[in-house]
């Protein structure tokens, strides 16, 4: 989501847009501002893949918001038009202008509970002071029925604008030499690695693909170690996540990586795009 936002005001001309992280996983401490210089492990995998992908955007990791906000702020001539903070909702001492919430089909944030019960990071009711809530991961063919049901449950306030997406999965792997066409690999096994919260939606479309895999499953955010590496380096077809390309590009050079981003059904990408602020410098 935070890419998809990128490549929207990234359209319009002289504007600034930064993005505002914690930088989950990391082994550095305090803020950091990413640089052409900056690593993985400076930055976190999820921020590091965005500096990769859009170098331009100013892009910042630091524990404390506040601190993080102040920072780009105090950037004079460069400072930002426009920050996007991601996974903010619960951090209360920010003022966000625009809130956007995700949330998934498969277990959506009223069906969710706190941490450690649930994977809530704040209190399902904080739903209601979002502008814009998304439904994510939904199935392509999803009913109907399936939606109402949702819409039903959504405790929705008067602004309040409600969407629904699907993961859409690139067709071309992208590779550190070269690029691989995924029905090539028709009835092929695959060494898959994810190191993410939930790779069913990835499993799923390889099952759907017909692409047989084995699948080697770390936890979220897992930095290998060189014995996993070394484990996987002679293997053939390694297929990753975007996510654990960024870590793995620079020591596996046989490795290629699945594409994926948020697609809206037709009428929810109006209601989308409309809903989301216009901002002039």
């Amino acid at each position: 989501m935070v890419a998809l936002l990128l490549r929207h005001y990234n359209t319009i001309e002289a504007f600034n847009t930064a993005i505002l992280s914690r930088g989950y996983g990391r082994i550095s401490k305090g803020l950091v501002h990413a640089s052409e210089h900056a690593t993985v492990e400076d930055l976190g995998d999820e921020p590091f893949q965005i500096a990769q992908s859009y170098p331009k955007n100013p892009l910042v990791v630091s524990a404390s918001r506040i601190e993080g906000m102040s920072y780009l702020e105090g950037l004079a001539s460069k400072a930002p038009h426009l920050v996007i903070l991601d996974d903010a909702l619960q951090h209360r001492a920010i003022q966000a202008s625009y809130t956007i919430l995700l949330t998934t089909f498969s277990k959506p944030f009223y069906k969710d509970s706190l941490i450690p019960s649930g994977t809530l990071r704040d209190l399902p009711s904080r739903a209601k002071t979002a502008d814009l809530i998304v439904v994510t991961k939904c199935p392509e063919n999803m009913s109907n029925s399936q939606r109402e049901t949702k819409l039903t449950h959504i405790p929705k306030h008067s602004n309040q604008k409600i969407c629904f997406s699907y993961l859409r999965y690139n067709t071309i792997w992208r590779g550190v030499k070269s690029d691989l066409n995924g029905s090539d690999f028709v009835g092929v096994e695959i060494n898959l690695i994810t190191a993410i919260a939930q790779p069913e939606p990835l499993l799923r479309y390889l099952d759907k693909l017909g692409v047989k895999y084995r699948h080697w499953r770390f936890r979220d955010h897992h930095f290998f170690t060189a014995n996993e590496v070394a484990e996987l380096e002679n293997l053939p077809h390694l297929v990753c996540t975007e996510k654990d390309f960024v870590k793995l590009k620079d020591r596996l050079d046989n490795i290629h990586y699945i594409g994926v981003e948020h697609a809206f059904f037709e009428d929810d990408a109006k209601v989308f795009y409309s809903a989301l602020p216009a901002i002039s410098i």
